[in-house]
């Protein structure tokens, strides 16, 4: 089938999305003399990406710097680096190439470079944003959604806390989905980042800031990521069902841009704080089953609209909780997710420190759970996935 190129708007960011969409870029980027690329040591090459956005920007003789230093689960040091090469160089607008932590990392810079001071006092709210360099995101995985909303992540090292800024300052001028530049995805990235849009949706759907809009796009992210993502991970070079997995997860993202996230979240972030090597997906998907068995008690027929698409069989009654949890860890398990928490060396003894950042710097996003989270509940949970009961 023919594979359509589109534009969609999202808060501030166009969204250029399909096939060869990296081409937008051209336009955006000529009114500029001096450019700063933020990327990672890998994808960016070897997906074609950072090849085909260099030749425009040689094409219009446009000076650029590039940065390719960017690591999984960024801290805010790394992020006020960055910021400082892009105020040296004295760029007029950046370019992050990559997914999530590329973004959000060129996303936070964006603010620092122009505004000063420390990421972690914007992170920590100390300081208030007033201004950022204009920014285009080249997405190449299909799981944050960062492209299509106005949030960033970064983790304070000092004290384990990975936070977010929401702001409208950090949409992206211009940004692009293109499927092409998935097709090298590794195995491992192609299952984590899916089901990071897959609790995208479920989370968009449920929280309290939930509604109407956001649940009829998380229902389409799930059905997307259900049909695709085995088709995805069967043969990488699929352009079509990199095609429907990056819809899906911007659909994710914009699901999240109005709706937020909450306990999964919550919970994930303080586990990659304290191990960065943690992949965001993957944290989200060991802790999911456990977490979605008290959404469904709580929202039975969101939930069932959701997870039908993974068990046809489940009702929208509370009962059915139970079993919805195991059809989500059976739905993982047979498309290859098979990380365990004690393979990141996490221990029982660990959860007080998990404990204090998620009811201290993850609040707002318990605060949105659709149901009262107690701390012995939180224990019961990580126990649980820790254990993988």
């Amino acid at each position: 089938m023919s594979l359509k190129k589109f534009v969609v708007r999202s808060g501030k960011a166009l969204v250029y999305f399909g096939p060869n969409s990296v081409s937008a870029i051209e336009k955006w980027v000529r009114k500029y003399s001096r450019v700063f690329i933020v990327t990672g040591r890998r994808a960016a090459r070897i997906s074609g990406a950072l090849d085909e956005i260099t030749k425009i920007l040689n094409t219009l003789d446009i000076k650029y710097e590039i940065f390719d230093g960017v690591v999984p689960n960024p801290t805010t040091a790394l992020v006020d680096e960055v910021a400082e090469k892009i105020w040296r160089f004295g760029a007029e607008a950046v370019i992050g190439i990559g997914g999530g932590s590329a973004i959000d990392t060129a996303k936070i810079a964006s603010i620092v470079s122009v505004c000063g001071g420390r990421a972690r006092d914007y992170m920590k709210k100390l300081r208030e944003p007033r201004s950022a360099l204009p920014l285009a995101a080249v997405n190449l995985t299909h799981g944050t959604g960062t492209e299509a909303d106005r949030y960033a992540v970064a983790t304070i090292e000092e004290t384990n806390e990975k936070v977010s800024i929401a702001s409208d300052l950090i949409y992206p001028s211009i940004s692009i989905d293109d499927p092409r530049y998935l097709r090298t995805l590794p195995k491992n990235q192609t299952i984590y980042t899916a089901l990071d849009a897959l609790y995208h949706a479920i989370e968009s759907a449920t929280s309290n800031a939930s509604s109407p809009y956001t649940q009829l796009l998380a229902e389409q992210v799930t059905e997307l990521v259900v049909k695709w993502l085995p088709i995805a991970i069967k043969n990488p070079d699929n352009l079509e069902a990199r095609y429907w997995l990056l819809y899906a997860s911007m659909l994710a993202g914009i699901a999240i841009d109005h709706g937020r996230t909450h306990l999964i979240h919550a919970l994930e972030h303080a586990l990659s704080g304290i191990r960065p090597e943690l992949a965001h997906g993957a944290g989200l998907a060991i802790l999911g089953p456990y977490i979605i068995k008290h959404i469904y008690k709580s929202l039975p027929e969101v939930m069932y609209r959701l997870l039908k698409h993974i068990d046809p069989s489940l009702e929208p009654i509370p009962e059915y909780a139970e079993k919805a949890s195991e059809s989500l860890k059976r739905f993982q398990k047979n498309v290859g997710f098979e990380d365990k928490l004690t393979n990141y060396g996490f221990k029982e003894e660990d959860f007080d420190k998990i404990s204090r950042l998620v009811f201290e710097s993850m609040k707002y996003l318990v605060d949105l759970t659709p149901f009262e989270v107690s701390r012995e509940l939180l224990k019961e949970i990580y126990v649980k996935a820790l254990l993988q009961e």
